[in-house]
């Protein structure tokens, strides 16, 4: 099945008691905070919730926050030889939502503009595709955070780290650093072209203008 928005399933199988299980992960994991200071470095290094079902969860983020880090939701199972943990991994519902309606934002500006008038088929062309270019971006920067919290998770639950993918991990990072380079060109590639076009041509739209 193709799924839309990007998503991650695996599965952990250990012979560790369920209660070794959450116990693991509960000494990776705070409460989450309303507001968190980015200088605030004395803290575990995910916040969410573990319960006897499961457990939901994200990282902490470092400094600045990271908007492609994968938001973690486990279902455990419980076996006559250990546990299982069902895992599944996707965007923070928050960054969809924000992204969703930025999007619809972008796009029904620009289109207003080009069917006022206000602005040519050409320029409405470069600016439609920005948020294609962040889409890309993002996509990379999540796949490259799944590969680190994967290995994270083997290392918290099994206490042993899964073997590192290192080509792959090489190459998703190298890709999302030549798009972002040229994201970053083409946004000043833009900028550059709309201040040498003419003042008259940076006159308030005239479906904006006062009546």
């Amino acid at each position: 099945m193709v799924h839309l928005v990007p998503r991650d399933h695996f599965v952990i199988q250990t012979s560790a008691p369920l209660q070794t299980v959450m116990e693991r992960l509960e000494a990776q994991i705070e409460s989450p905070k309303t507001f968190r200071s980015t200088y605030d470095l004395n803290h575990a290094p995910y916040e969410g919730s573990v319960t006897q079902s499961g457990c939901k969860m994200s990282r902490i983020p470092m400094g600045r926050p990271n908007a492609s880090e994968p938001y973690i939701k486990g279902r455990f199972e419980t076996f006559a030889g250990g546990t299982v943990i069902h895992l599944t991994l996707t965007p923070h519902p928050s960054v969809l939502i924000f992204f969703g309606f930025w999007s619809v934002f972008w796009y029904g500006f620009h289109l207003l503009l080009l069917s006022s008038g206000d602005m040519d088929y050409g320029s409405a062309q470069d600016r439609l595709v920005l948020p294609l270019i962040i889409l890309v971006i993002f996509w990379i920067s999540f796949w490259v955070e799944v590969e680190r919290t994967r290995n994270d998770l083997f290392r918290i639950i099994l206490r042993r780290r899964l073997t590192p993918q290192q080509e792959r991990y090489l190459m998703l990072n190298i890709i999302r650093g030549i798009i972002l380079i040229l994201g970053v060109a083409f946004s000043f590639s833009s900028i550059a072209d709309y201040l040498s076009q003419s003042p008259a041509s940076h006159q308030v739209p005239e479906i904006f203008r006062p009546r």
